[in-house]
């Protein structure tokens, strides 16, 4: 017989540094002779944290104040209290869009693929629940009008489409971290040739695991 053949996925490496941030603070600051500088120094790194932390809190304040009006309970009614244009409305969603795609991005969340979402297809689950989507709720105008202001590579054929009730959903995925097997070392030494590699992993499936031990 055969060997059957494996369902076998690309992982991008995530562009992170694999250290903790504290640790990485203190190292450096302890690379500095003056105390007076040290205190400087880690002054400086909380006004850098801070600065992070209050772009995302306004980039999420933004998106929450236009998801307001695209809401499916309240949404409408808010959309009429505005009285806005239907050409208005499209400029709100699609910076509604943008919003999104800029902290999905930095939070490190992938749009799917069509090889990721073909590996997912060919899994068999043991629980199969029917799905059927009503084709007559799609909307096929407002992501592919997001996408042709803003390219990527690499869009799946559904990235045109969009459910009206609940807008980008199941849209984007976030991808598995990749786990080396290999011991760290002492010094935490990062090889730029091996990091750079995208990583190859194999999905199990769980019909084909031996669970008798």
């Amino acid at each position: 017989m055969g060997s059957k053949n494996k369902d076998v996925i690309r992982l991008e490496r995530e562009a992170v540094i694999p250290i903790l941030k504290p640790k990485l603070i203190m190292t450096l600051a302890n690379l500095i002779e003056h105390s007076s500088d040290r205190a400087e120094f880690l002054k400086f790194c909380k006004r850098v944290e801070y600065t992070i932390r209050s772009w995302y809190l306004l980039q999420f304040e933004d998106l929450m104040q236009l998801y307001s009006l695209f809401d499916p309970v309240n949404g409408a009614r808010k959309l009429q209290q505005q009285n806005l244009s239907s050409e208005e409305v499209d400029v709100l969603e699609q910076n509604f869009l943008t919003y999104l795609f800029q902290v999905m991005e930095k939070s490190n969340f992938k749009i799917a693929t069509d090889e990721e979402i073909d590996v997912a297809h060919a899994g068999q689950y043991l629980l199969n629940l029917p799905i059927t989507v009503d084709e007559s709720k799609i909307d096929k105008t407002l992501l592919k009008r997001y996408f042709s202001e803003h390219p990527q590579p690499n869009l799946p054929d559904f990235a045109d489409k969009m459910y009206d009730p609940c807008r980008l959903e199941k849209l984007l995925s976030r991808t598995s971290r990749g786990r080396n097997k290999k011991e760290p070392k002492k010094d935490d030494e990062i090889n730029p040739e091996t990091d750079s590699e995208d990583l190859y992993v194999e999905r199990i499936r769980l019909e084909n695991m031996d669970l008798s031990q």
